[in-house]
């Protein structure tokens, strides 16, 4: 489990200085063994408003070191939200899975939800503009054109630009939409009832541990409509999970 490394903003920046230290000093800890101190650390970081994915990365390192399963899956989830195609990452994460209690599978992702988990919405947002910009181009190269043919060629890269430009905005919009409707949590109790209603009163349906990871599909008041994988639902507690 090997730790990432980055730098942080400018040199002359104090608050780029101590988070970088704090980092640091993190890294530090973590190669020496004491993974409660480096996790410490880390979540300094966190608590400054820095979202890093090399900083959830070795969060989760870190809590994996100490057995605290449902925190690292948690850490690395939200890594791979800025790191999705981080092979090391992946790996991590699969192996904190395997040691979650709950080992629940549902229907293989088709190739449109491999793509929107395969990038970040800076990412979409940067191609949507990028693209939209080669279109701005293309189109002043058109109404300049003075020569039939040139005219024809600009037309031509204008109108393949146009599609690009609307495929890429599409699936900006759609990237960002999901990245707000698709909620998920992880379970952080070692056990957590899931109940028919939110009330502690109400029959427990099923029992989750630790690890486990759910979409979160309706609010009331301190509890949470949750769904599996594999379709079973119903209504957990705030305390026992936390929004990835």
């Amino acid at each position: 489990m090997a730790i990432g490394f980055l730098a942080f903003g400018c040199a002359g920046d104090p608050a780029d200085r101590q988070t970088r230290e704090l980092y640091r000093q993190g890294n530090q800890l973590y190669e020496g063994g004491k993974y409660a101190e480096a996790s410490r650390a880390y979540e300094r970081i966190i608590a400054r408003g820095v979202r890093n994915g090399h900083v959830y990365y070795n969060l989760g390192n870190a809590y994996y070191k100490q057995d605290r399963v449902g925190l690292a899956i948690l850490a690395y989830e939200r890594a791979s939200r800025l790191m999705p195609r981080d092979e090391d990452l992946h790996t991590n994460l699969d192996l904190a899975k395997e040691r979650a209690a709950d080992q629940i599978t549902g229907d293989v992702p088709w190739f449109g939800r491999q793509a929107l988990d395969g990038v970040t919405v800076n990412e979409a947002t940067i191609a949507a503009t990028t693209t939209a910009f080669i279109v701005s181009v293309a189109l002043v190269c058109y109404l300049l054109a003075r020569r039939t043919n040139m005219r024809t060629l600009a037309g031509y890269a204008l109108l393949a630009t146009c599609l690009v430009s609307s495929a890429t905005i599409g699936f900006t919009g759609i990237k960002i939409y999901d990245s707000v409707a698709n909620e998920e949590g992880i379970v952080l109790s070692r056990t957590a009832a899931v109940r028919t209603s939110p009330d502690e009163g109400s029959d427990p349906v099923f029992t989750l541990h630790e690890g486990a990871r759910v979409q979160l599909v309706e609010r009331r008041g301190g509890w949470m409509r949750i769904r599996l994988p594999d379709g079973k639902n119903g209504w957990l507690s705030r305390d026992h999970f936390e929004r990835i």
